[in-house]
């Protein structure tokens, strides 16, 4: 059976901060993090990432850096023998209303639409997807 986890990233996976990780220097993993995603990876886990992003729709960053941060997070990964297959995120601010923003379902549609077989095998296994 094909199991999917979906993590959140700022305070899961690496560290958070109240004014915003904006820059690959300011990603810093979480003590722990990487080597319990390492261990979801060798037991069969297929791990997503779900998270919001509104430093973009602020203007404190932009794609380039947000794929910098992205790649520092893959290569870290890679070094404990882990992987994320996916990341998805909401680039908007609260003000902007989108249905993509957690705990809005917007982002798990995408998912669900881009992992969608899956998905399905999942549900009808009886099983559930997972998301912290």
């Amino acid at each position: 059976m094909t199991k999917i986890i979906i993590l959140d990233r700022d305070g899961t996976i690496n560290e958070d901060c109240d004014d915003y990780v904006k820059s690959p220097a300011e990603w810093i993993p979480l003590e722990g993090s990487l080597e319990a995603i390492a261990r979801l990876s060798h037991a069969g886990w297929r791990i997503v990432i779900a998270s919001n992003q509104s430093g973009l729709g602020r203007g404190l960053f932009d794609m380039a850096t947000l794929n910098a941060m992205h790649e520092k997070m893959h290569k870290l990964l890679a070094l404990e023998g882990g992987k994320v297959e996916a990341i998805f995120f909401c680039p908007h601010t609260t003000e902007e209303g989108c249905d993509c923003r957690k705990p809005l379902s917007g982002l798990y549609e995408q998912i669900a639409t881009r992992l969608g077989e899956i998905c399905k095998q999942v549900m009808a296994s009886g099983a559930s997807l997972t998301w912290s």
